[in-house]
């Protein structure tokens, strides 16, 4: 702006500096003024301090040559506002997904350390039958409790070097990229955003007159995906060696799922037209309304299946935590209803002038508080008479797993489970 109004260059560097808050610009400013007062032209002057790509250099040393420089400088700035753009959308799109996964996370991590062991403790001390889901708790938070403080941080040192490896480091970033393609509306969004940049980027860096192959080295150099950046090597390649666009994807293996037949009929057209770099820009424009409207999409499809997938870990803890209060009520009630022996009823009592053949057996424990004595060896007999555990009483014989016990007016039967031979 400064330069297409008339102002000097060395006076608009100045004027620039003077506004500019960051030590390093500053001292780089500087740098670039006084090569240019010695003599240097602005591409070299720029090149030195080594802060933009070879072909914004060439792009500007091609406005310093045919008097455009002004023009290029802003072609140079659309092309840096352009890819600010396409990082800020793809932070935007990714941000509440991330946001609510972390979150979740650490909440997860929370109940797990905190609040399972305690849970555990106090499930293990009632004497019911635990579901699977709390049983599964209860051995997590059995663990978590003893390890939780080498585990758990554990955890999170390989979580955040996975994250590191698969989506930041350049060498192995495209194993995270990979994935990401592997999701349909996420690969949609990264699709979509590429070929804005794929369009945006070659249309202004041909409009304002850099070569081709320079306007492929800078959109390989922009590009962050990897599978991208190998397609675009592929065309700066096959276009050094003669051929065109058109022949150049043909050479290209499953280009169609990178670039749309569509879009490359387009390209060819433009290519054989002569009207490449309007092409391009409306390619480029096209594709950045489509991008907009899939990163808002993406939101709205991600946001309800998120909440669905916290809200099933909220129901997994608290069935967990219900189902074992339930059985424990449910025992209970059960313990409460069962009347208790009629005090009337228990008329068992030993015999006064006992019979020296006669054997002693002890009532045990039976889990109701009495024994049923029964008139003849069955299960569906008639009840005669009851028994408490830890009385003794004298038997006459045994037959099966019955014993015929001697009572005062007469004799019953006593199920052999529930009684022992005292000694």
């Amino acid at each position: 702006m400064l330069l297409a109004a008339g102002m000097p260059v060395v006076t608009a560097l100045s004027a620039i500096n003077r506004e500019i808050k960051s030590g390093r610009l500053k001292k780089i400013i500087g740098e670039v003024s006084s090569a240019i007062e010695a003599g240097s032209s602005i591409s070299a002057a720029l090149d030195a301090v080594d802060i933009f790509s070879g072909s914004v250099i060439s792009l500007i040393r091609i406005g310093e040559q045919s008097g455009r420089l002004s023009e290029n400088l802003k072609v140079v700035a659309a092309q840096e506002q352009k890819e600010r753009e396409f990082r800020s959308k793809t932070a935007s799109a990714m941000m509440y997904p991330l946001f609510v996964f972390g979150l979740t996370i650490v909440v997860g991590l929370g109940i797990a350390w905190f609040i399972l062991p305690r849970l555990a403790t106090v499930f293990a001390q009632l004497k019911i039958d635990l579901p699977v889901i709390t049983r599964w708790l209860i051995n997590m938070g059995t663990f978590l409790g003893h390890y939780g403080a080498i585990v758990i941080p554990a955890l999170l040192v390989i979580g955040l070097l996975t994250l590191f490896f698969l989506f930041i480091f350049s060498r192995t970033n495209f194993l995270g990229q990979a994935i990401l393609f592997a999701i349909p509306p996420i690969a949609r969004l990264f699709t979509e955003l590429e070929l804005s940049r794929f369009g945006s980027l070659l249309g202004n860096l041909l409009e304002a007159g850099l070569p081709i192959l320079d306007s492929l080295d800078s959109l390989v150099q922009s590009s962050s995906f990897y599978r991208y950046k190998k397609l675009y090597i592929h065309l700066h390649d096959r276009i050094a060696e003669g051929n065109s666009f058109g022949k150049s994807f043909d050479l290209y293996k499953n280009t169609g799922r990178l670039i749309p037949v569509p879009i490359q009929q387009l390209v060819v057209t433009g290519e054989q037209s002569g009207n490449l770099s309007e092409t391009f820009k409306k390619i480029g424009e096209m594709y950045e309304t489509k991008t907009e409207t899939t990163a808002k999409n993406i939101t709205i499809l991600l946001e309800p299946t998120l909440l669905v997938i916290v809200w099933l870990g909220v129901v997994a803890v608290a069935l967990a935590v219900i189902l074992p209060l339930y059985s424990l009520i449910g025992n209970l009630n059960n313990s409460t209803s069962t009347p208790p022996p009629p005090a009337q009823q228990t008329i068992v009592l030993p015999s006064p002038t006992p019979m020296p053949l006669l054997k002693k057996l002890k009532i045990l424990e039976t889990g109701i508080g009495y024994l049923n004595i029964r008139k003849e060896p069955s299960l569906t007999a008639a009840i005669v008479g009851r028994g408490t555990p830890g009385q003794t009483l004298e038997y006459l014989k045994k037959e099966g797993q019955w014993y015929q016990v001697s009572l005062t007016d007469g004799a019953g039967w006593v199920f052999g489970d529930y009684v022992e031979e005292a000694k």
